[in-house]
C-alpha cells in the first residue's frame, strides 16, 4: 500500500454541548465527517481509515454512506489521538510496508480540503522528511499547539495549550492536527508516547515528536488559516460561520 489517510473521529466533543455527535455537526450542507471524508479520498488514497469510539455506531454509519469501502479502528479506554492513531495503525498494520504513506487529520476541520492534504503530502515527498506536520500562523493562538520550528522549517517542539509556559503562548505558529507520515517511522514510535501532561492523554504530537529518531520532521506552512480552522465549541463554529460566509461575499 502506497498511501492510507485516517480520519480521527473517535472524540466524545463534549464542548460542543449538544446531542449530535461532533462529527455529525452540520456546516455548510455536510456533516463535519463528511467534509473529513471527502478530502481524504481527494488524496486518492489505497484505504482510508476511521477511528471511533464514542456513538461508534452513527459515526460508522454515515462514513459507510460517503466512502463504502472505508475500514475502521475502535480506540480503547486509553484517551488522546496519539492512542487514536496507534488503535488505527494496528488495523493498517498488515497492509503497510516502511515505505508506505499515512495522511492523518482530525475530524473537525469543516473547510480541510482534497487540495490541502496533497499540498502537505507534496512538501513531505519534497523534504525527505520522517514525518510533517501541517502548520500555519494565527492572530489568536488560543487553544492550539504552539509549533517552534527551526530557520529551515525543522520542528524543534510542539506546545499543547495545557501544557504551554507564558512565552509559548505568544507563538502564534500553530499545529492544524494535519500529518503526513512515513509508515515506518510511525510504527518506529507506536506503543512510546507517555501520558505525562495536563490532560493525561497520548498525544499524536508526542508519536510526531518521536519519528525524529527516524529522520528529520518538518512543518508545511499554509497562509490561509481559514481553511484549517478547528471547531471545539459552539462559539468557534458560529465564528467559523461567520467569517466564511463573509469571504464568500467578498468573492
Amino acid at each position: 500500500m502506497n498511501l492510507a489517510c485516517v480520519v480521527l473521529a473517535a472524540g466524545k466533543g463534549s464542548r460542543m454541548k449538544g446531542c449530535v455527535p461532533k462529527p455529525l455537526i452540520q456546516f455548510e450542507g455536510r456533516s463535519f465527517l463528511e467534509g473529513a471524508l471527502e478530502a481524504a479520498k481527494g488524496a486518492n488514497p489505497d484505504k482510508i481509515c476511521v477511528v471511533v469510539r464514542h456513538e461508534r455506531e452513527k459515526i460508522e454509519e454515515e462514513a459507510r454512506k460517503i466512502c463504502p469501502s472505508c475500514v475502521f479502528a475502535l480506540q480503547d479506554e486509553v484517551p488522546g489521538t496519539g492512542r487514536a492513531m496507534e488503535c488505527a495503525l494496528e488495523v493498517l498494520k498488515p497492509s503497510l510496508s516502511p515505505d508506505s504513506l499515512i495522511l492523518a487529520s482530525a475530524s473537525d476541520i469543516p473547510l480541510l480540503s482534497s487540495c490541502v492534504l496533497l499540498s502537505l503530502l507534496k512538501a513531505h515527498k519534497e523534504s525527505g522528511a520522517a514525518a510533517t506536520l501541517l502548520a500555519t500562523k494565527v492572530e489568536d493562538p488560543f487553544g492550539y499547539g504552539r509549533v517552534v520550528t527551526s530557520p529551515s522549517g525543522e520542528v524543534k517542539g510542539i506546545v499543547e495549550e495545557k501544557d504551554a509556559g507564558e512565552e509559548e503562548k505568544k507563538v502564534k505558529l500553530v499545529n492544524a492536527s494535519v500529518y503526513a507520515f512515513n509508515a515506518g517511522a510511525l510504527l518506529q514510535a507506536q506503543g512510546k508516547a507517555e501520558r505525562k501532561n495536563a490532560q493525561g492523554e497520548v498525544y499524536l504530537t508526542d508519536l510526531f515528536m518521536m519519528c525524529k529518531k527516524s529522520g528529520k520532521i518538518m512543518a508545511s506552512l499554509c497562509r490561509d488559516p481559514l481553511l484549517l480552522r478547528g471547531v471545539n465549541d459552539p462559539c468557534q463554529l458560529l465564528d467559523l460561520k461567520r467569517d466564511w460566509e463573509r469571504r464568500k461575499r467578498r468573492k
